[in-house]
């Protein structure tokens, strides 16, 4: 899902330099989608939809050899696990062959926003949720509807929520990314901690203000109870609290709610009343505070599994999200894969998406950064106890979470933009302990509102 970690600031700022730059080169070729200050309308992206529909033919097989490229960001394992899948892919297609080209999250962002704004891009993608929308916009995207019409495998293989999430606009879907990869956001405990604390495992349902106790008991004078989360990682919690960043139609903010004033004033309190967090500002960038011991609980994704189970120096696993007045949420959603418009192998690129996304070969490794992703997999109980056994001994619990309780974050076409913002208005809130957290709010809000204003 997106990122491997929460968004730097620096990073988003990076990304989205690069991305206005795309726009303009966009709009050289292609006025029509994307004049400057152009307000993003339902007519308008439905307008786009027809005219995608028009050239949405589906695949034509060639029968030749074919190579086709194919570009996605990374984390932990990904490359190997990738080329794996590949190799697999190739096998099963001796005449077509995956050109690999990998690149950690910053590069990939700055580099495909003017990849496709040229006309250049690799054959296969690897999509953002909700940035998938911005470039639906901009007409860049294949649509996949007829694609699937003609295909052995359906999208009601996978998760109705995920399969969604390909989809633009809301009003009208049609299908431009599908889903690769399942993955979310788990609260991760430091079992050793806890049993040193007295701390029992947390049941489903534990409130907030049982989570906060626990948070006291397991901080010492080497350790903090808790990290307060960034960005994505606030889905579980702020949904405790009623709160979401946007409405449901992705093209308005809600930051400045009661909710969400109530949420953000929470964390403050859990720094600077409380005193169970550690201030943002005090902790060292380069180094995970969970790895090292300096924190008993963090909300992370499931990306971290690998990382996490070469951990020596204590016992860890992942435990329920609290819940407040009984409201309890899962940060969940996906990676996804898309086909540019302008790209000369579109055969050969559905056969491979096809085989990353629906094949058993396939999902059987993609799945070890993340959840199962197919319905079969998920109620294949022997699949499940397999990723248990590996860590975290819980896993059912966040999978349950995920699927049944799973909500998204801030899934809109200004998804970084979005995620520099608020990471700004954190830095406002969380480092200074006198602060107007609703003035912070309100000046996110009207960010917010104007950049989804713009097309």
């Amino acid at each position: 899902m997106g990122q491997r970690r929460v968004v730097s600031t620096v990073t988003v700022m990076i990304i989205m330099i690069v991305l206005i730059l795309s726009a303009c080169s966009n709009a050289k070729t292609n006025n029509t989608n994307n004049e400057p200050g152009q307000q993003n309308t339902k007519s308008e992206d439905n307008k786009a939809a027809e005219g995608n529909k028009a050239t949405n033919e589906g695949p034509k097989d060639s029968g030749k050899p074919t190579t086709i490229r194919f570009t996605t960001w990374y984390g932990a394992g990904d490359i190997e696990i990738w080329k794996e899948v590949i190799k697999r892919f190739e096998a099963d297609n001796p005449l077509i062959k995956v050109q690999f080209e990998p690149l950690d999250f910053a590069a990939y962002w700055q580099k495909i926003p003017t990849q496709l704004a040229g006309n250049a891009s690799p054959d296969v993608i690897g999509m953002h949720v909700g940035i998938v929308y911005s470039y639906v916009q901009k007409n860049q995207l294949e649509p996949l509807d007829a694609y699937l019409s003609s295909s052995e495998h359906q999208a009601d293989e996978l998760p109705d929520a995920l399969v969604a999430e390909g989809q633009w606009p809301k009003d009208n879907p049609q299908q431009f990314a599908l889903p690769w990869h399942f993955t979310g956001g788990t609260l991760y405990i430091n079992k050793t901690a806890f049993e040193e604390a007295g701390v029992p495992y947390p049941e489903n349902g534990w409130t907030i203000e049982e989570f906060v106790a626990a948070a006291k008991k397991l901080t010492t004078d080497k350790r903090f109870g808790f990290q307060v989360p960034g960005f994505t990682m606030n889905a579980g919690l702020l949904a405790a609290f009623g709160g979401v960043p946007t409405t449901e139609d992705r093209l308005h903010s809600n930051y400045n709610s009661p909710e969400m004033l109530a949420y953000k004033t929470w964390l403050h309190d859990l720094i600077y009343k409380e005193k169970v967090s550690p201030n943002p500002k005090d902790l060292d960038a380069s180094v995970d505070p969970f790895v090292a011991g300096k924190v008993a609980m963090t909300v992370g994704g499931a990306w971290n599994f690998p990382v996490y189970r070469k951990i020596k120096d204590f016992d860890w696993d992942v435990a329920p999200m609290p819940t407040k007045d009984g409201v309890s949420k899962t940060y969940a959603g996906p990676d996804l894969l898309s086909i540019p418009k302008d790209s000369k192998n579109k055969e050969a690129a559905w056969k491979f998406m096809q085989f990353a996304i629906f094949d058993p070969k396939s999902q059987e490794l993609l799945r070890q950064t993340g959840l199962p992703m197919l319905k079969k997999d998920l109620e294949d109980e022997s699949v499940v106890n397999e990723i248990a056994s590996q860590k975290p001994e819980h896993f059912k619990v966040f999978l349950d979470g995920a699927i049944n309780n799973g909500t998204g974050y801030a899934f809109t076409p200004k998804f970084f933009e979005t995620a520099g913002f608020e990471s700004d208005a954190d830095v406002k809130i969380l480092q200074k302990e006198n602060v107007d957290i609703q003035k912070v709010l309100d000046e996110l809000h009207d960010k917010v509102n104007k950049e989804l204003e713009k097309k």
